[in-house]
């Protein structure tokens, strides 16, 4: 298999489709909270609770689908190793990318509709429209569950339900990214049992974001290194 065309090919152009429709869903329900109820703050601050789940998804499909492929057409794991880590890091902007530019096509639509663009939540940016900022606030945030999946992926494929062992060092991986973004977890007793006490800030963003992929690829190697193929059941 050629890279990147299908290892991180695959993963941006599905990504991309998936934004689009959800874009047009969260359009959707926007103008009608607009035309029949109060419309006070951002949908799109809202919605984006969901896409970092996509992020986990595509992290995990890397190791439950690309890797035994990948294996099975010639690849050494070695070879796997790297360009998956490779993916990871350039999955991250493109991931912050459709979200900043879901931020500026809902400033532009509030705009026309004259309604405040309010954000409700802590983050890097106090505004939508500071695209630095917004962008990597969720290059972090991408980076943190994309990493978090591909090392639970893995440890799925080779132990299968031991695999579960992995979930707590998983969280982690998403609770440090998340804690130096400030970033509002909807699991709230895991995020005061793994509360890293970092104060939110761009340095500490971009320095946990480095931390998080370290750790990943420190956590995941050892596992892929000799995993063996698991034949599918039919």
């Amino acid at each position: 298999m050629r890279f990147p065309s299908r290892l991180l090919g695959g993963p941006l152009v599905y990504t991309a489709l998936m934004w689009a429709g959800f874009y047009a869903l969260v359009t959707l329900v926007t103008l009608g909270v607009a035309l029949f109820g109060t419309l006070r703050i951002s949908g799109w601050e809202v919605a984006t609770q969901i896409p970092r789940w996509l992020a986990l998804f595509v992290g995990v499909s890397l190791m439950r689908e690309f890797l035994p492929l990948c294996i099975a057409h010639g690849q050494t794991r070695r070879q796997f190793g790297a360009q998956a880590a490779v993916t990871v890091v350039l999955y991250a902007p493109g991931f912050s990318a459709l979200i900043t530019l879901g931020y500026l096509l809902e400033a532009l639509l509030y705009t026309l509709l004259d309604r405040p663009q309010t954000l409700t939540g802590a983050h890097l940016f106090s505004s939508p429209t500071q695209v630095p900022l917004v962008f990597t606030e969720h290059f972090v945030q991408g980076l943190a569950w994309i990493v978090a999946g591909a090392f639970m992926g893995a440890a799925f494929y080779r132990w299968q339900a031991g695999g579960m062992l992995s979930l707590p060092f998983g969280v982690a991986l998403v609770v440090l990214g998340e804690s130096a973004i400030g970033g509002n977890l909807r699991l709230p007793f895991l995020r005061s049992a793994l509360d890293f006490g970092l104060a939110p800030g761009v340095l500490t963003a971009l320095g946990a974001a480095l931390g998080c992929l370290l750790l990943g690829l420190a956590m995941t190697w050892p596992i892929i290194r000799d995993v063996p193929l698991r034949n599918r059941v039919s």
